[in-house]
Parts: C-alpha cells; structure tokens; sequence
C-alpha cells in the first residue's frame, strides 16, 4: 500500500511506527523541515519537505500527478485536515473528504448542522450578516466573536453586548475586507465547560471520555493557566456522539467542546483530531488506547485495528495543566513553583520551561512550548481541581524584565 503522510509533530509523538509497517508499504512523508527532521534515519520512507509559506495542496499537486497513485492519505494535524480531504477528492483516495472535513472546521457549518439534528447550541451568525444594515439583535448579554475555521480561542474575542460585536466587525472590517467572512458570532452562554475526546468507528465510540475544564482556552490563550479533569458523565458523552453523527461523523478521532447548564447541554465546537496538550497520554492510561495509533491503523487497515486496543494502565482518574508561553512575547522567563508541589506523589509528569530560553511567540498547548505543565493522577475528580487551584495560586512566570506576568484568572465559561 501506498501512504502519504501530511506531517506536523514529532514522528515518535505520534506513533506512526506502530500503527503502520514502514517495511511493508511504500509511506511518504511530506512536511516541513523541523518536523521531516524528527523522522529517524532508519525508518523506510520517502521524505519531502515542504515550504512553510505556501498552500500545502499547491506544493503537493504536482508531485502527485507524477507519482503512482496513493491509496491513503494521513494527517493528524487539524491544520492540515482540509488539505489532506482536498487531495483526496482531486485524486480518488478513500477517507474524509472535503465537506465533511468542513463541518468539523467551520464553525457556522458544524453549529448549522448539529441544530439541524434538535440538538442544542449556542445562538449564532456569520460575521457577514452583521454587516447588514437592518439585522436584528437576536440575542441579550455577553456575545462571542470567533474565527470560522480557529482553534484554542486565538484570535476569539469576548464582547459584552450584540451591538459592541457588531461595532468590533465593523471596525475589522474597515481595515480587513475579509474579516466578516472568517469570523462568526454567538451567544455567549454560562456554564460548565467541557471536552470529550474518543474514537468513533462506523458511528459508534470505541472510547471516549469526559474531561471537565478548570479555567479556559479563552483564559489560556490571555495568559491565565488551564486544567483539564478526567470526570466520567455518561449523558454528556452521549449527547457528544449524537452531535458527531449530526457533523457525518463516521470512522474518526474527535475533541468536542461542550457547556453544561441547568438546561441540559450546550454544544460548542467539535474537530477530528486528539485534543492537546497531555490528552493523549491522559486518555491512553484511562482507557488503554493510544488515539493516533488507532485512528492511523485502522485507516489503513479499513477496519478496527483491536491489536491497539489494550487493558488501561490504571482506573484513576488524570488532569493536567499548562501554563501560556505565548504570552511573554518571546522574552526568556523564570518559573516560580513550589518544590511541594511537583513532588506531590499525585504528579506523574512535568516540564518545566528552560530559563533563559525565548519563549515562543505562538500559542501553544504542546508541553515544551509551555512556561509549566504536567499530568496528575488521583481516584477523585475534586482532589485534582482543588489541587490544580492551588497550584494556579502559587506559581508564577517571571519574563527577563523582572516583572512577573499577571496571570488571567481562570474562567468556567465558554
């Protein structure tokens, strides 16, 4: 078989030595240079490195016209989703095509869709018909203005009314022709804010698992810390894969966002990937499944691959927490943590941030880009919130300037 893989991660992160015999198929890896370069010297494949400054499909196209057809096309990046399911359709490879691979990138779409089914989700438009002159307030209270097609709350802003995001549109608009089109808004709604992550094969989960938020993305992504929670809530993952099946979710790895409220559910946002962060090692020792694994071998195998699913680790439960990098704006910081803390036997893992190194100037959930983070592990969900709280009061991140960071205090809501 032939496999062409769209690379943007550490080759050993994401596991494709096991999930596919490199002696056995013909693998391509196409990719930047950084990442084609975490690929080990001895493993068999073909290795072709792209420029980061252009449309990956233009780079890929021509290649593809001249080479032997591929029969699978991979990706586990979300960014490269899209392309990956534009390749597909242009050159006849079986998997996601592209208006599937939209509504799980399109916010409008996937919100259009999952309302479609009577399932609940937060009042919305697009951007464009905020623009127009006679549009009524459809909603009171605070409003959120998103990318169509964003991730992790970048470039997300919180406004307090209808008519203050309809004034930050407009303003964008004036400097940005094409800013209404990218973005969309909606009602802001309070709760309890939540991630589920699993494995959906012909429409039904192989895994999946519930995870409560301590803090947000939004918050993250402003500086503040974020904790996620292992807490199982079997009407929550229901709910959660009746919103996959409403995207076309068929055969597939998900992370959907949701808010709980006194209503019932509310969904947010869904993708066809892993979730950040240290989601796949939390998920893997809960539920003994490795999510890129899975996914990469059963994709090329055309049916569930049982051989990756194993005995979980341990029944406990897991959290983690990361601290924003991509605050400091590139300056080289100090991390401040009490020594307690990280000896706790709860931790299981942690990294800390060199001092001295610039700090990356991008958001990132990945722990090397992170000031702190780490994964702990206890059999009860509220020990690990609380102790995720006191740690979020006790650290602090100082740049080079010598004046600590203010930290962005961590919000429940979406």
């Amino acid at each position: 078989m032939r496999i062409l893989v769209l690379h943007q991660n550490k080759f050993d992160r994401l596991g494709y030595a096991k999930a596919f015999d490199h002696t056995r198929h013909d693998v391509t890896y196409a990719g930047t240079a950084g990442y084609i370069d975490t690929i080990p010297a001895d493993v068999r494949c073909t290795r072709v490195v792209l420029e980061p400054d252009q449309p990956v499909v233009d780079q890929l196209r021509p290649r593809l016209l001249a080479w032997p057809p591929f029969d699978r096309i991979l990706t586990r990046h979300e960014l490269l989703i899209a392309p990956a399911a534009e390749l597909r359709a242009e050159f006849g490879v079986r998997g996601m095509r592209p208006d599937l691979a939209r509504n799980f990138r399109d916010k409008v779409a996937m919100k259009t869709a999952v309302a479609g089914r009577g399932l609940r989700v937060p009042r919305f438009l697009p951007a464009t018909d905020l623009l127009k002159v006679d549009v009524e307030v459809p909603w009171r209270g605070r409003t959120i203005v998103k990318p169509r097609g964003g991730s992790a709350s970048r470039g997300v802003s919180l406004c307090e009314d209808f008519h203050q995001a309809r004034e930050l549109v407009a303003r964008e608009q004036r400097g940005d022709a094409s800013f209404a089109e990218r973005y969309e808004v909606e009602e802001y709604v309070e709760g309890g804010l939540w991630q589920i992550d699993g494995f959906l094969f012909r429409g039904e989960p192989v895994a999946i698992q519930a995870s409560r938020y301590v803090g947000s993305c939004l918050s993250f992504e402003n500086g503040g810390p974020l904790g996620v929670v292992q807490r199982p809530h079997p009407e929550l993952e229901a709910f959660a894969v009746d919103c996959l099946r409403a995207l076309g979710g068929d055969t597939l790895t998900f992370h959907l966002e949701a808010i709980t409220t006194p209503q019932g559910p509310v969904f947010l946002e869904a993708a066809a990937r892993c979730g950040g962060g240290y989601t796949v090692t939390a998920f893997r020792r809960r539920t003994g499944i490795h999510l890129h694994t899975l996914d990469m071998a059963t994709e090329v195998a055309d049916e569930l691959a049982t051989e990756h699913i194993h005995t979980p680790e341990t029944t406990e439960l897991h959290g983690e927490f990361q601290f924003p990098g991509h605050v400091y704006g590139g300056a080289p910081i100090t991390v401040d943590v009490p020594a307690e803390l990280l000896a706790d036997p709860r931790v299981l893992t942690y990294q800390v941030y060199p001092a001295g190194k610039p700090t990356p100037i991008k958001g990132s959930y990945r722990p090397e880009n992170l000031p702190l983070s780490g994964l702990i592990t206890d059999s009860d969900p509220d020990v690990l919130e609380s102790w995720l709280s006191d740690l979020f009061a006790k650290v602090t991140v100082t740049p080079q300037s010598g004046v600590p960071a203010p930290l962005v205090a961590a919000q429940a809501a979406s």
